[in-house]
């Protein structure tokens, strides 16, 4: 800590008329202006928070320069931020590398599904996003409520619609299943396939409540993958 002590002259009561300082009625000699800004220059140039001031100097000039120096002396101790290192750089392209080839291979990853119909109860069931075929079939019919319940559709990576003739399904015959990456051509292909045997206008999609709408889809890119 640097300490600035101002020393002040003894005055006997009269007037200098070229003296730096001017007498008050209690005797007390008053800083002029000149004295203030040297002290302010002092105190930046010595650059120290927490000056010491001596008796005379104004509190609240003293206070604010100590606060001022403070800040200047904290703004020249912030780091300096120079933007990502080569070797950071060097790691997020590896990682951006790393997870696109993750992608790429879940979307090469066949996620199956199955479509079951409960004849009994004439309900649609469904399970999807699973490794295994076999296992997507299991957890289709497990959710049938009666024994004629039949498997009619499995397919992998991609969206099934299902058409039926307006007079009812009555066998998996009288179901049509439209698959394709896009449900807007999967449904176009299942109203065509049953139009074909029943006639135009005869025909009806099965409208069941699935994350994709009335298409049943399956794969990475429709979000339903990953199940064994």
């Amino acid at each position: 800590m640097f300490t600035i002590s101002c020393i002040l002259l003894q005055s006997d009561h009269r007037q200098y008329p070229y003296s730096p300082f001017k007498t008050d009625r209690s005797g007390k000699m008053k800083q002029t202006m000149m004295n203030t800004a040297a002290g302010v220059l002092a105190a930046l140039l010595l650059g120290s928070a927490g000056l010491a001031w001596a008796d005379g100097f104004d509190p609240w000039l003293a206070d604010g320069l100590n606060k001022q120096i403070q800040q200047n002396r904290e703004a020249q101790q912030q780091p300096t931020y120079h933007g990502p290192t080569t070797a950071e750089i060097r790691a997020w392209e590896q990682r951006e590398a790393e997870v696109q080839a993750e992608i790429a291979e879940l979307r090469r990853t066949p996620f199956y599904m199955a479509i079951a119909y409960d004849f009994g109860t004439f309900e649609i069931m469904w399970a999807g996003g699973y490794y295994s075929e076999r296992r997507a079939v299991e957890r289709s019919l497990k959710q049938c409520k009666t024994s004629n319940c039949r498997v009619f559709a499995t397919f992998s990576n991609a969206c099934a619609v299902v058409t039926r003739p307006d007079r009812g399904a009555r066998s998996t015959e009288d179901l049509f299943v439209g698959i394709d990456t896009d449900d807007s051509r999967a449904a176009a292909k299942s109203i065509q396939a049953c139009e074909a045997r029943h006639g135009q206008g005869q025909c009806s999609y099965l409208n069941p409540r699935t994350k994709n709408g009335m298409a049943f889809c399956t794969g990475y890119d429709y979000s339903i993958y990953g199940h064994r």
